[in-house]
């Protein structure tokens, strides 16, 4: 993973435990909440890998489907984005639901922050972390 691929605002793991990036240096670092140092990219942070946790911390609920259980978030009225796994894959998966045209496949995803920019990128909102 490279600096490249973050947000303001990601979700990364540090020694202590996840951290949010608030700067993106050039030089593969980025600086974290109330750090004044900058930490290297893949050295110190690394990503967090989705998990059934972390996608309830960001706002997430799980509902049970005869065909797998998705992980879903309203976004608006007649817009739901969902997250799943694929057993089959063995990868998450990414999915855009609409209410009267059906559910579309975005995108495989592993990590917290690619889930964080892709949401973003789809529905202009930042994902929450709920403590």
């Amino acid at each position: 993973m490279n600096a490249s691929e973050l947000r303001i605002g990601n979700y990364l793991n540090g020694k202590r435990g996840y951290v949010v990036v608030t700067e993106i240096r050039t030089n593969n670092s980025v600086k974290i909440h109330d750090n004044t140092s900058s930490f290297y990219v893949g050295i110190c942070l690394i990503p967090i890998e989705i998990t059934e946790e972390w996608l309830l911390k960001l706002g997430f609920k799980k509902t049970d489907n005869q065909y797998m259980d998705n992980y879903i978030i309203k976004t608006d009225v007649s817009l739901f984005n969902s997250v799943g796994y694929d057993e089959e894959e063995k990868k998450w998966y990414y999915n855009n639901d609409y209410s009267d045209a059906g559910c579309y496949f975005v995108t495989y995803i592993k990590y917290v922050h690619e889930l964080q920019n892709l949401y973003f990128a789809i529905n202009k909102n930042e994902l929450k972390h709920e403590l």
